[in-house]
Parts: structure tokens; sequence; C-alpha cells
């Protein structure tokens, strides 16, 4: 695997699942969030009683009337509650408009509405469609991996940002959208009309490799994304893997839950992290222990690098500390807290830091990040992936410790 192709895989996960669903880097303390939602927000035992919160509706009243610079409601209120978190000075906390807030509970269920195509710009800056998603709209629509993107509802994309490209090709489920297409192989221009579509978006993609080296890139961790690798673990098993590559490099993170059940496929006993943090005014610590695992015997081999974060940092520390896998890579992002996400009665949502992590081993990666057990770095310069190859010798190695 070459890395200019890793490379240009990986801006279209950044765009797709940051830019389009606005998908944040961490773990969401989702094991609690039940508990978060049905916390009693009128509760203000634990503000301090000599403020009266009376004074905030009052300054609230006194700009809308009576400020020069005239703003509206919603943009005061919003202004403040960002200002609650901001006194936190929790790099994480963000407060969410409505509509961003629905994205990321999009982007947690793993689906999205648009067409279905994964795309990248070429050596020429044009828009390439690198992937199409089975059954998805632009697959039905004939639209083939290759393609080149010239226009998006009439208006010429050619040096437009990839990220606004992608904006204007997806939209809300049942709508369409116009493309005029270039399609090389052909040497001749396409123009179709494809309606949008609510569709899973994968969150890994899998390959052999030498014949029995099972790979699988795990790109982003989301409600059900354990179930969705246990299944392709055991097609590649099917297929003739003898061993496993887990590769979770420049994976932001994503839910806690599925960190958790990604390890328990590989672990059978043993804590798998332990959490510290305050949930209705109360310190809670929680340890989540394996069960039995379904994967316990087969080589496995973790790869991370330094965008490598939080959800991801949680499963290679896990099957590090447990001796359940070799990690070969670059030193993880170092992210050992945990964001607790609400959503407020208009839809908006905030999100703040509830708690931090630890490994079995009882350390934290807040800030110092998990340690490969083999560094390798990958170059600008590198027209390889040295890091796969790395990881491929090793797998190799521990293969035929077991034949």
């Amino acid at each position: 695997m070459k890395k200019n192709i890793l490379i240009a895989v990986i801006s279209v996960i950044v765009i797709i699942f940051v830019f389009s669903t606005g998908l944040w880097v961490g773990i969401n303390f989702d094991s609690l969030k039940g508990d978060l939602l049905n916390t009693d927000r009128s509760d203000t035992s634990a503000v301090d009683d000599t403020f009266n919160l009376d004074a905030f509706k009052e300054v609230w009243k006194l700009i809308s009337a009576n400020s020069l610079v005239e703003k509206s409601n919603r943009a005061i209120v919003e202004a403040g509650l960002e200002g609650m978190l901001s006194v936190l000075d929790d790099r994480y906390a963000e407060y969410f408009t409505a509509e961003e807030y629905s994205k990321i509970m999009e982007a947690y269920s793993g689906t999205t509405s648009g067409i279905g195509v994964v795309v990248t710009l070429n050596e020429e800056g044009q828009v390439l469609v690198i992937r199409i998603l089975e059954d998805a709209p632009a697959y039905g629509a004939g639209i083939m991996e290759g393609d080149i993107i010239v226009e998006v509802d009439d208006i010429e994309i050619k040096d437009m940002e990839l990220e606004n490209v992608v904006a204007m090709i997806k939209g809300k489920e049942g709508t369409g959208v116009s493309l005029k297409i270039f399609r090389p192989s052909e040497d001749k221009i396409l123009e179709t009309d494809v309606t949008r579509a609510r569709f899973y978006i994968p969150n890994l993609i899998s390959d052999i490799f030498e014949g029995d080296i099972g790979y699988v890139w795990y790109y982003d961790f989301q409600v059900n994304g354990a179930t969705q690798l246990d299944k392709e673990i055991q097609k590649l098993i099917d297929d003739g893997a003898s061993g496993l590559i887990l590769d979770l490099r420049n994976n932001p993170g994503g839910t806690w839950d599925d960190a958790i059940e990604v390890c328990d496929l590989f672990i059978n006993e043993g804590i798998i992290s332990t959490i510290e943090g305050r949930n209705d005014n109360k310190v809670r610590t929680d340890e989540f222990v394996a069960r039995e695992g379904k994967y316990t015997e087969i080589p496995l081999v973790v790869l991370i690098n330094s965008f490598s974060a939080s959800a991801s940092e949680l499963v290679a520390g896990a099957l590090k500390d447990s001796g359940r896998a070799t990690l070969v890579g670059e030193t993880s992002y170092g992210k050992g807290v945990i964001q607790g996400l609400y959503e407020l009665s208009d839809g908006s949502g905030i999100k703040f830091t509830t708690a931090k992590y630890f490994l079995p081993s009882g350390a934290s990666v807040e800030g110092v990040g998990v340690k490969p057990d083999i560094m390798i770095e990958l170059k600008e310069d590198d027209t390889e992936d040295v890091q796969l190859a790395r990881a491929i010798e090793e797998l190799n190695i521990l293969i035929s410790e077991i034949e």
C-alpha cells in the first residue's frame, strides 16, 4: 500500500466524518449518557447560593433592549452558554447548534444523507471519485471509481476547496443533485441526476495481504462498530487469514462503548479500563471488565500514529497492557479524558470533560500517549507504507511461532 494512497483516503475520511458530520476528536462518556440526560437540570444545589441566577436574565434583557450593537436573543443566549463553558478552561468544551448536534447524533449512528461517494483531489486538483459505497445512490446512478466530478448543480468546481464540494454534494434525504462527470476510461463527459438518500457509512476497510495476513483499517468508533468489525474479521478468517493487523492510524476516536466492545473481541478477562469522573454532583468510578472474547488466539498487530486519539488509544493501550497485541508505529496523540454530551431543550447541545480514563496498568495516556512496542516513523519522502510493511513482518513472526 503506497503512502500517497493512504493519505488520499485519510483526507477523505476526515472530510466525511469531521466536516460533514461534525464528529469531534474524543470519546463520548456513552455508558453514562442515560444517567446524564436524566439528571434534573433544575437542580441548583451545587451552585454558589451567593449568586442570584436571575442576574443572568437581567443582563440578557438589558443587552437586548439597550445595547447600541443590536443582537438577537438567540445570539445573546448562545454567547452566554459559550461563556459558561469557557470558564471550565476545558479545551474540549463546546456548544453545538441544533443542526450541529443533530449531525453529531447522525455520526454516532453511522449513517448520513448524500449520494455515497468517497472523493479526493488528484495531482491536477480535480475531484476524483476513489470509492463508491455499495447500495448508495451513486452506485445505482452508475458513477464509477476513477470518475472526475466537473460540475455540481451546474456550478464548475475547478479550484474549489474539497470541503466545499463535499458540502454541495451532500444534502437532505430525498433531494436531488446534478453532476457533470468526466470519465477518463471512456474519454467522455456524462451528466446524471442523483437523488440523495440515507445510508450506512462503513467505519472500516479490509484486505488480505500475502494470502494470509488479514488487514482492517478501523477509522471510526461508532454505535455497533464492533459488530461490523466482528463480521469483517470472521470473513477474513474464512478467506484464509492466519493473523490480523488492526490499523488505528488517524482514527480520532468516537463512542466509548464501541471502544470497549472492540477490546472485548480480543480479550478474555481482566480490566479493560477504569474511569473516574463526576456525575449528578457525585464522584464516580467505574471499571470495565472484559467478557469472553471471540478472537483471543489469532496473532494480532495494532498500528498507531500521532493522530490515533482517545478511543484508539484506549484500545491500543488495553491490548498492549494485556499482552494481547504488538503495537507498531508512532506514539499516539495523548488524550486521556472523556467528554459528556448533553442535549438541551431546544435541540442544541454541549459537551465538556466529565471524566478521565486509565489503561489496565493504571496508566493515563493524557499528554503522553501510548508508545508502540516497535517505533517506526512514516516520513514525508517515503514512497511505501513502511509502518504497514513492518506490521506485516511482525505478524508473520507471530504466525510462525504458533505453526
